[in-house]
């Protein structure tokens, strides 16, 4: 069970009873620019549901909840890789794009960051964005992350069946820059 608490958030595991505002967000995400350039969502409530029921069942994808309401905001995931003598984590987000602006995710992702380095020792966190996500880009640079490749991926197609291509970006961060850039709390 994990529980962070920052200033403004508490970043708690998945219930089952968050999948009416993940229903929400994953509609609104699958409607934007953006969703062109990740893995396809389901978006029917039942799928939905047994979305919700996975991410309840374990640790790696943490309910993003505003402290004040309780109102759910966003998730970030945090997925071990298998690498061979290093401990590395895969993070991803996704925030409702009402609260997108107000430095929720950044606030979210440095406290789980803060939490993998401490608490679970990584040596590692990495994480990847379409180059055309600057505000993305932007979050990961303000955490301290380092671009560290560029490649073409494709996730979906158009209508006419070809793939939509993109840039993408690789970035990750150290433990050791991690503390030097002053990023853990």
């Amino acid at each position: 069970m994990t529980t962070l608490e920052t200033e403004r958030l508490v970043i708690r595991n998945f219930t089952i009873s968050d999948w009416g505002a993940l229903h929400e967000m994953i509609i609104q995400y699958e409607s934007s620019e953006y969703a062109a350039y990740d893995q396809p969502w389901p978006t029917s409530p039942e799928e939905i549901k047994g979305v919700t029921e996975w991410f309840a069942s374990g640790d790696n994808f943490l309910a993003v909840c505003l402290k004040d309401t309780g109102r759910f905001i966003g998730f970030v995931s945090l997925n071990p890789e298998q690498k061979e003598g290093c401990r590395e984590f895969n993070i991803g987000y996704i925030f409702n794009s009402d609260y997108h602006g107000k430095g929720y995710a950044t606030e979210a992702c440095r406290a789980v960051i803060g939490h993998t380095f401490d608490r679970l020792q990584a040596d590692r966190v990495v994480t990847g964005t379409a180059a055309v996500n600057r505000a993305s880009c932007r979050l990961l640079e303000r955490l301290g992350f380092k671009k560290t490749a560029e490649s073409t991926g494709s996730f979906r197609n158009t209508q006419e069946g070809k793939p939509i291509e993109f840039l993408g970006y690789t970035y990750a961060i150290s433990r050791d820059e991690w503390k030097v850039a002053g990023k853990h709390e």
